[in-house]
């Protein structure tokens, strides 16, 4: 097996920063010209709570690029690995793999999980599939593994 890399998704938090960055942009145009003046927006409560919003998602874009979060796939191990440091998993010490769906209740759309029970661990090790870059790649790829244990 060749080693073959998953990287986190980032699109959800650049998309939800640029969207926020625009509405911010439109209701400060809007506000400040159909309104008073731009000085009555330090009054103003929703200012505050986008600029909140916007400094919340722009923390968390910048978190995950410093941390930039990956599953390495080789042909004896799994690594994960981020920024600060890797995770060795030998597949011998797997002994079982579960791949699961999660419905959330008020969305439509399922989330494979992956379950990992290993040898010298007693919680199992679990890997959102949707949160990593070819999530049905990395799904098929765990299939193969479960098939061949």
């Amino acid at each position: 097996m060749q080693e073959k890399i998953h990287r986190h998704r980032m699109d959800f938090y650049y998309q939800s920063l640029v969207i926020y960055l625009i509405f911010f942009a439109a209701y400060v145009l809007i506000r400040g010209t159909v309104g008073e003046s731009f000085r009555s927006l330090y009054n103003d409560p929703i200012f505050y709570i986008l600029i909140l919003f916007i400094i919340i998602f722009l923390f968390i874009v910048v978190m995950n690029i410093i941390r930039a979060p990956m599953i390495i796939l080789k042909g004896d191990r799994i690594i994960f690995k981020n920024r600060f440091g890797e995770r060795e998993v030998m597949l011998s010490d797997i002994i079982n793999v579960k791949i699961g769906r999660i419905r959330k209740h008020d969305e439509e759309t399922t989330y494979r999980i992956i379950k990992l029970k290993l040898k010298n661990r007693r919680k199992q090790l679990k890997i959102r599939a949707n949160d990593f870059e070819r999530g049905g790649e990395l799904i098929n790829e765990f299939l193969k593994l479960k098939k061949g244990a």
